[in-house]
C-alpha cells in the first residue's frame, strides 16, 4: 500500500457532541467546516476514514513490540537510555502508569473508532454494494486485529462496536468478558474472508485480503486451542493461496520489495515523505552509542537502543543459517551490541527514514502454525512444514520422523523463535503454549548481563496479562476495574 493516499493527519471529527441548548446561535456549526453529518457524502469519504484506520495502526504498532518482544527472552532495552517504560516491561515490573501501555490502549481504540465509523456511515450513503461490502470487511479485519491484540495483552476489554457520539455513551462501557470479545473477533474475520484475494491496482497493494483474514482467523483459533478449526484455514492457505516462501530471507524485509509474495499483511511505511512516513523502529533497533559512522551509509550514528537482541538468541543460530543476514553485531564502548536489520532500509542515504514495513502475517508463520496444529492433532506430517522453513534458511531437516509430540512442540517453538525474531511473536507464542513462566524465569536466572535480564527479576501468573492503564480506571472506576495483581 505504498501508493495509497492515506491521510497522514488524522481526520478530526467530534467525539463528544453538544446536546443541550440546541437552538442557541453558538451551537450551530460553521457551514464551511465538515462535521460527521456533512462529511460523509459518498464512497470517497468512507475510503478516507478507512485509510485513516490503516494509517493509525502505525501508532499502535509503534508500541506493540514493547509487549510482544521486550517482555520475552529475544530482545531487551539498553538501560543506558534510562527509559523506565521499556525497562520495567523488559524486567516484568510493569505498572499501570506505564506510558507505552497507555499509548497502546488509546491508539488501539482510535483505530477501532475509525473502523466503527466506516461500518456505520457506509450504510447511510449511496455507495456501490460490492464496494460497500469490501470497505466494511476491511474495517472488520482491522477491528478484529486490534481487538485480538487487546485481549491478548489486557484480557477483558471494553467492546465498542459503534461510533460513540456522546460522553454518556463513552462512560457506559465496562470491560467485556474475554469470550465475548473473541466471539466478535471470529464474527468479523468470518465476514472478512469474503474480501478480494488480491488487488490489481498498485495503490491498493497492502490492503487486507481474504488470505489475511484467513491467516488471522487461523491464529485466533490456534490461540484458543481450537486446532481443528485452525487446520481448515491453514490448509487452505498452504495449498491454495498465492503466498510462498521467498528464496532469500533478507528479501522479505527489504523496503524496495514491499508486500511481496511471502507477506500476507503488514503495517505500511514508506521512505521519502514529508512529514515522514518512515518506520521508527529503525532507531529503536540501533545501539544508543555514537558508534555507527561506518555502518551502512553512515547516517545511523546512534539509535535509542530500545529493541536490541539478546546474546542468548544470537547463540542459537548455527553459522550456516542464512537468517543471520538480518542480524548485525557492532562493538561499542560499553559492550558488544546485536541488533536486527529487519527494519533497516538500505535506501536511506541522507536521513533516517526507513520504508521497511512491520509484517503482521507472513507465509513462514503460516507454515509453522500449520505444523503446530498438525502436531497437536497427532499428525506425524508436522515436521514436513518445519522442514520447508528450515530448508529456506539453508539448513538440514528439522527432526527425525519418530520425534514424539512433546519433542515436536519444542522443535516448533525453537523454529518460530529463529524464523520470526523481532517480529512481535515470541511473547504471545510462549503465553499461548503455557511456556512463558518457566521459560522467562529460567531466562531471568541465566546469568546474562544486567541490561538483558535485570536483577532478581521473575514473572508470576498475573503478569501474563498487562495492567489496564491507570487513567482509564480513574476516569471510570465504576465500570473499568484493574487486573488483579496490579
Amino acid at each position: 500500500m505504498k501508493s495509497i493516499k492515506i491521510f497522514s493527519a488524522s481526520i478530526m471529527i467530534c467525539f463528544f457532541m453538544i446536546t443541550s441548548c440546541s437552538d442557541s446561535f453558538f451551537d450551530k456549526y460553521p457551514s464551511d467546516q465538515p462535521t460527521e453529518g456533512t462529511f460523509f457524502s459518498g464512497a470517497d469519504n468512507v475510503r478516507m476514514i478507512l485509510n485513516d484506520a490503516y494509517f493509525t495502526m502505525r501508532s499502535v504498532y509503534q508500541f506493540y513490540y514493547y509487549v510482544a518482544d521486550l517482555t520475552a527472552d529475544d530482545s531487551y532495552n539498553s538501560k543506558f537510555n534510562n527509559s523506565s517504560d521499556h525497562i520495567t516491561i523488559n524486567e516484568s515490573n510493569v505498572t499501570s502508569s506505564n506510558g507505552a501501555i497507555n499509548s497502546l490502549w488509546a491508539n488501539s481504540y482510535n483505530v477501532i473508532a475509525r473502523c466503527n465509523m466506516v461500518l456505520e456511515q457506509s450504510e447511510n450513503i449511496p455507495i456501490d454494494a460490492t464496494l460497500k461490502q469490501n470497505y466494511q470487511n476491511e474495517a472488520r479485519f482491522i477491528r478484529s486485529l486490534i481487538y485480538f491484540n487487546l485481549v491478548r495483552i489486557f484480557g477483558d476489554v471494553p467492546l465498542v462496536l459503534k461510533d460513540i457520539k456522546t460522553s454518556e455513551e463513552a462512560f457506559s462501557y465496562s470491560r467485556e468478558p474475554l469470550e465475548n470479545v473473541y466471539a466478535q473477533i471470529l464474527e468479523d474475520l468470518t465476514a472478512a474472508k469474503s474480501l478480494p484475494a488480491s488487488y490489481a491496482r498498485n495503490e491498493d497493494k497492502g490492503r487486507a485480503t481474504s488470505w489475511a483474514a484467513k491467516s488471522l482467523l487461523a491464529k485466533v483459533h490456534l490461540t484458543r486451542k481450537n486446532y481443528t478449526a485452525a487446520k481448515a484455514e491453514l490448509e487452505d492457505i498452504v495449498n491454495n493461496s498465492p503466498h510462498i516462501l521467498l528464496d532469500s530471507y533478507a528479501d522479505i524485509f527489504a523496503a524496495d520489495n514491499p508486500n511481496n509474495s511471502e507477506v500476507i499483511f503488514a503495517i505500511q511505511y514508506a521512505r521519502g515523505f514529508d512529514p515522514s512516513m518512515g518506520n521508527p523502529l529503525v532507531t529503536g533497533c540501533f545501539p544508543n552509542e555514537t558508534i555507527g559512522q561506518n555502518f551502512g551509509s553512515g547516517i545511523m550514528a546512534t539509535g535509542t537502543g530500545t529493541f536490541l537482541m539478546t546474546e542468548e538468541l544470537d547463540a542459537l543460530y548455527v553459522a550456516a543459517d542464512t537468517r543471520r543476514s538480518m542480524i548485525y553485531r557492532l562493538d561499542g564502548n560499553r559492550r558488544s551490541y546485536i541488533f536486527t536489520l529487519k527494519y533497516y532500509d538500505t535506501g536511506m542515504t541522507t536521513k533516517i527514514d526507513s520504508g521497511c514495513d512491520w509484517i503482521v502475517l507472513r507465509f513462514a508463520d503460516v507454515l509453522l502454525m500449520y505444523a503446530e496444529v498438525l502436531n497437536e492433532l497427532g499428525d506425524a506430517n508436522a515436521s514436513a512444514y518445519v522442514d520447508r522453513v528450515r530448508a529456506r534458511a539453508g539448513l538440514e531437516t528439522s527432526t527425525p520422523i519418530e520425534t514424539n509430540q512433546a519433542g515436536m512442540r519444542l522443535v516448533i517453538e525453537q523454529e518460530r523463535r529463529l524464523e520470526l525474531f523481532c517480529e512481535g511473536h515470541r511473547w504471545f507464542d510462549l503465553v499461548r503454549t503455557d511456556r512463558a513462566i518457566p521459560i522467562m524465569n529460567v531466562h531471568f536466572k541465566s546469568g546474562a548481563s544486567n541490561e538483558e535480564i535485570g536483577e532478581n527479576c521473575s514473572i508470576e501468573e498475573y503478569e501474563l496479562i498487562f495492567p489496564i492503564p491507570n487513567n482509564q480506571v480513574l476516569l471510570n472506576p465504576d465500570k473499568i476495574k484493574q487486573n488483579p495483581g496490579y
